[in-house]
């Protein structure tokens, strides 16, 4: 399998560090030197920021990252974007945009959307990727940025971007252009990055843990499994701890992180009492018309509940049973999600 594993919590920035996914990498980088557009999509931890950077730094081209969790607006999008510049770009804009910078991160401006375009068209430049990190978290100025994409996609063949998140919010908006839609016709190619299967996980894990040198059985390895499951963001974690400290100091301390962050995801979609009752139950797994009993709302509003988790990746289906798929996420629930 592709690529070594060293265990560390820094994004991988090069091919020689991503294990396992030959076909994703062949996929995105053939979609890069077509000049296309890409909507890389998964769960959280699920690689995709390490998967799009180390593709894009293969290329001989710029490379641009913009992070963009809890972003707030068109403002605040300008703001990343504009922060993530190198530095002789963000010269050249101080002599032709209208804003004012008001300190190394924060950045305020007159005219939003032709702000963002301009800021945008300076990379024409010359051949760049620009990656969107995490893209359905801008959930406000959706309906500006479409056609702002729609004009650079048409008159700026140098700039490829790469979009990574979950199908929901603005990547959702992106990927369902129909009809007279901007985008319609040039939506970005899907690239979906799914859980491993326990076997690649398992060599992972082994990989790693012989690469820093440490003493390990095959029991400590299903046990990080049963637990952790085998989205890599989860076993990177564990294999952080267990190179400097025992298995179960390991296990308990990745536990702790990743419940962490599996409730920050969680809370942002558990906005009402009723979807905290139907999370409970699709922690240990559930039927539809237990849910429906539990959530006491309309069978139309339970069904966008669950489509909405099962764009975020967070839900698979097995029969008649709706479950949380990762194991993380359902202990996440049980542990604090009130």
């Amino acid at each position: 399998m592709w690529g070594k594993v060293t265990f560390t919590k820094r994004p991988r920035e090069t091919l020689d560090e991503i294990f396992d996914r030959e076909r994703e990498i062949g996929q995105i980088r053939e979609l890069l030197e077509r000049r296309e557009w890409i909507a890389l999509l998964g769960s959280r931890m699920s690689g995709k920021t390490s998967l799009a950077k180390a593709v894009s730094r293969s290329l001989n081209a710029r490379i641009v990252y913009a992070d963009l969790t809890r972003v707030k607006g068109l403002r605040d999008v300008y703001s990343r974007i504009y922060t993530s510049l190198p530095q002789d770009v963000t010269s050249r804009l101080r002599e032709t945009l209208e804003f004012l910078q008001a300190g190394p991160v924060s950045v305020e401006f007159r005219k939003p959307t032709s702000s963002l375009e301009n800021l945008l068209r300076s990379l024409c430049d010359r051949r760049t990727v620009l990656i969107l990190d995490e893209v359905q978290d801008v959930k406000t100025g959706v309906n500006h940025l479409i056609p702002i994409f729609h004009r650079l996609m048409n008159s700026c063949p140098n700039v490829s971007l790469i979009f990574t998140g979950s199908s929901i919010g603005l990547m959702r908006t992106l990927l369902e252009q129909e009809g007279d839609q901007p985008l319609a016709g040039r939506n970005p190619v899907r690239i979906a990055l799914n859980p491993w299967d326990r076997r690649t996980a398992e060599e992972y894990l082994d990989r790693g843990l012989s690469e820093c040198g440490i003493s390990y059985t095959n029991e400590e390895v299903e046990e990080v499994l049963d637990n952790l499951g085998t989205l890599v963001g989860w076993l990177n974690f564990y294999g952080v701890n267990r190179c400097v400290k025992s298995h179960q100091e390991a296990l308990r301390e990745s536990l702790e992180e990743a419940i962490g962050v599996s409730l920050s995801e969680l809370r942002n979609v558990a906005d009402t009492e009723w979807k905290r009752k139907a999370l409970r139950d699709l922690a240990v797994g559930t039927t539809w018309n237990e849910l429906l009993r539990v959530s006491r709302v309309s069978t139309e509003t339970l069904s966008k509940f669950l489509n909405k988790l099962d764009r975020l990746y967070l839900l698979t289906k097995e029969g008649n049973t709706y479950l949380l798929q990762d194991p993380v996420y359902r202990r996440a629930v049980r542990a604090g999600l009130q």
